[in-house]
This record gives structure tokens, sequence and C-alpha cells, in this order.
């Protein structure tokens, strides 16, 4: 197998001084005290005024307006202060990071889910943020903290770590939600809702974030080529939907896995919708993955530094797909069906529970989570905890896993909903109504209602219609599996 690793895409280091480049970025581009490399492939837009700075680096688009052109400047003369930027970004979707420069201080602000990876340096000799930690890590020789290290290690490598920290004590994720304070190495939350949101209709928030999501999938039709990932669920279905509604015929594919062997529905599904919509579809096979490509990652992003199982999933993409962008459905899943956490009563909401949606199994996993539940109570957050934990922690940092593997193997790789305005549209539609795929069939309604004739895929399991059949058994159900799968996990360490 032959896998043309591209120029990787959505790359940055930004550190203090000119002269350092670790990172072998070819962009360079100055910003109050500091420089900023990224690789020469992502759009960046820099404005000044008045003293002020600000650069885009990435795919931006106001969701409201459509404005792509000059959206730097606009951003500028729309504000005047920090916090005026960060009530202007919550109007953009996309794919992208904001640097932002006032009184000699410099900050970073990371789209609705951090969807291009924020690493920021803690206590070291020079300030380093970037896409990548490896770049810390190898420029200043940093060694695991032994504490964190036994965290990450109480989990697969496939879950993400709790909170903001990685292995490293030197080195912090930038998570949803917050901004980062370059200067001063310290994340800083902002608030999407500072009162309880109102109850809306599915109908309602489709109506209102159709238009959105439209702009957002304008914005990619125009520069990329697509390629989209179907099955027979729901959440690839809404994405297939809106490119089919701005685009036509769709071009579209599904890869086997083992999960399928038992239940052929997410293999013939997607055909069927391709012939309803005039579209083109293909039926691809994981590809294996040879060591002289696994030494490449290694060297990229760092020995256990990304789980095989998205790396596998990554190589098949790109050897098949890799000059064209793909769109993946998660945000719609996490948010817009509560996928993680169904309509499990807020005061169920614990840091045990959390604990086991990351399918972590130490005390300090459950430590670090308390912190950050502190941390949203202590901010005046209204948007309920269920919804911030899917956002800020599943999109935010579990995600992260697959956004750095297709950046730096140069793969195109985005989500048409990921944008402040959408996301904290379908947190005020009630749970129970989300979980039965409401907002998704309105969606669907609005875009192309054809698919709809095709019928979503049905659980053949009585275990999981069992788990699933009630808020207090899937709530249980959750930390029977936590705990079968724990002994599982260390029997066989």
């Amino acid at each position: 197998m032959k896998v043309n690793m591209r120029n990787p895409i959505f790359s940055f280091c930004l550190i203090r001084g000119g002269a350092y480049n670790a990172c072998g970025l070819e962009t360079v581009k100055n910003i109050c005290s500091y420089t900023l490399h990224t690789d020469s492939r992502t759009p960046l837009q820099y404005a000044e005024q008045g003293g002020r700075e600000i650069i885009i680096f990435g795919y931006a688009v106001d969701v409201f307006s459509g404005l792509r052109e000059k959206l730097a400047e606009n951003i500028l003369k729309s504000s005047d202060k920090l916090a005026d930027v960060i009530e202007y970004e919550k109007k953009l979707g996309g794919k992208y990071v904001i640097f932002y420069a006032e009184n000699g201080r410099c900050y970073c602000i990371g789209d609705a889910t951090c969807s291009v990876p924020v690493f920021y340096s803690v206590g070291l000799t020079d300030s380093v943020c970037c896409s990548n930690p490896k770049i810390i890590m190898d420029s200043f020789d940093l060694k695991p903290d032994k504490y964190l290290q036994e965290i990450r290690d109480s989990g697969p490598l496939n879950q993400a770590m709790p909170y903001d920290v990685t292995p490293y004590k030197e080195i912090k994720q930038l998570i949803p939600n917050h901004y980062l304070d370059i200067n001063a190495e310290k994340a800083v939350r902002f608030v999407n809702c500072d009162t309880a949101q109102k109850e809306i209709s599915p109908e309602k928030a489709a109506e209102i974030t159709a238009p959105m999501i439209e702009n957002i999938t304008k914005m990619y039709l125009s520069d990329f080529d697509i390629y989209c990932p179907l099955t027979s669920g729901r959440d690839s279905r809404v994405v297939y939907a809106f490119l089919k509604k701005l685009g036509g015929s769709v071009n579209s594919y599904t890869i086997w896995k083992d999960s399928f062997k038992n239940d052929s529905q997410d293999w013939d599904v997607p055909v069927e919708l391709a012939r309803l919509a005039g579209g083109k579809h293909e039926q691809i096979h994981k590809e294996t993955v040879n060591p002289e490509m696994k030494h490449k990652m290694d060297e990229i992003l760092g020995e256990n530094g990304y789980p095989d199982d998205a790396f596998v999933l990554s190589v098949t993409v790109n050897k098949h797909y890799g000059d064209y962008a793909t769109l993946e459905g998660d945000i719609i899943g996490q948010v817009g069906k509560c996928s993680l956490h169904r309509d499990v009563p807020l005061f169920l909401a614990s840091p045990a529970y959390f604990r086991c949606k990351l399918h972590n199994y130490s005390d300090g996993a459950k430590k670090l989570l308390k912190k950050w539940m502190k941390e949203i109570k202590d901010g005046g957050e209204k948007v309920n905890v269920f919804d911030l934990f899917s956002v800020e922690n599943r999109l935010g940092v579990w995600a992260s896993h697959t956004h750095m593997i297709r950046n730096a193997m140069g793969q195109p790789y985005f989500n048409i909903f990921n944008s402040r305005s959408i996301i904290y549209v379908w947190t005020a539609v009630d749970r129970a109504k989300r979980m039965k795929s409401e907002i998704h069939v309105e969606l669907i309604k609005k875009s192309a209602p054809e698919l709809l004739e095709v019928p979503f895929e049905k659980d053949k399991s009585g275990l999981v219609n069992l788990a699933k059949s009630n808020a207090l058994v899937f709530y249980g159900a959750s930390f029977a599996k936590y705990y079968v799968q724990k002994k599982a996990y260390f029997k066989s360490k």
C-alpha cells in the first residue's frame, strides 16, 4: 500500500520572538511580540487597526451573512476589545483559530469545538502555542509527569484525557468555551448563556440553524471537491442532505467495519440513499498500515501520541480520498441527538458519571472532572453540563485525535455544524426530543426530504434496546459497562 503524505494542513506554532521555528512550517506572520509559523496550505487573514491586530487561521464564515472575505477586518471594525471579539466569534462557523492582540497582550480563541487543536506551554522559558504537542515536547526535551501519565495509562489511548491536561505538566490543551491568554499562559472560560435557556421545539431549532449550516456548507463546496462518509444512521444523512441540496449530486463512501458482520444496514442503506440522490457511492475496506507509515506518523505526533484505530481509518480515507475534503457529522450526534447521555436527569450529573463516559479508571480523572464542573458553576454558564461535556471533553479533546492525524496527513476534514450559533440553539431543545433525532428529521425535511424515504438503521441487539429503554436504565448501564470494561482493561495490561 502506498499512501501519499501530503503537506500538512491546519498546522501552526506561535512563539515569542522571531528566530524560533522548530516545527519547520513555511509561512511566518508577526502579531504583537509573537511570531506565528504556519503551513502554506491553510488560509490566513490578517488585519490591524489602531494598534490592535487579528489573525484568522483556517476557514471561517459568518453563519448569518455568509461573509468570508475581509472577515478579519470586519471583526476589528465591529469590536473595541477582547470581549467584543469573543462575542463576534460566536457568529462564526468553520475550522479555524483566531489570534488577537491588544495593549501588548496576545490571545487565542479556538472555534466552537476546537477542531484545530491548540496546545500551550505552562512555565517554560518561552510561551508556546501550537497545533501539535510534540513541537513543545521536543523543543524543551520534556518528560511525562508521573501522576498525569498514570491518568493517561488508566484508560485506552483512543479515549480522551479529562479536562485540559496532557501527560506533561508543562503542556495543556485549550478546550472549547475558553480563550487562551498567551502572555499569562492561562485559559479563561467565557459564557455562552448566562441565564437558563428557554426551551424551543426541534422544528424551531431546525428553522433557525438550517440557513447557518448552509453557509458553512457553501464555504466548503466553494473551496473543495468533497466526499461524504455515509452510513445508515442519522448524523451522516443530515450532512448528505445539505450536500445534496447545495451541490447537486453527492460523492459518498462507506468503510467496512468489523461491527458490520452481523448487521448489513450500514453497508446496504448508503447504496440506496445514493441511488435515490443520484450520487456516486463507493464501498471500501480498511487498509493495512505498514511499519514505514506508522514510523512516519510517530515522528510527527510521537509514539503513543495517537490511537491506532483512528490512524487506520485516517490512512484508509487518505488512500482513497486524499485529494478531497471529507465531512463528518459528530457534532450533530453529540449535541443534536445527545448520543452520549440521552435524557439522563441533570441531578445525576457527577464526576463519577462523566468518568464513565471518558472510559478512564483513575481517581485522578475523577478529581479533574470535579474541578471542571466547579469551573462551570463558578463561571455562571447555564448551558446544561451534559451538553458541555459532549462539546468540551468529547468533541474538544477526544475528537482532536482524528483532527491531528488528518491534519498531519494533509487531509482536509470538516464539520458543517461547527458554530456556537448552531450548537447552542440545539442545546435549548429538550433532550428527550433530541435523542429521538427530531432535529435530524426536521433538518432533512428542509434540505432533501426524499432521503427520509429510506428508513434509518435499527438496533437489533436486545441489550442495546434495553439499555436505551429509559434514562435510569441507561444511567445504570453506563456504570455497569464501565466496571466490566475496567476489569477487562487492567486484566489485559
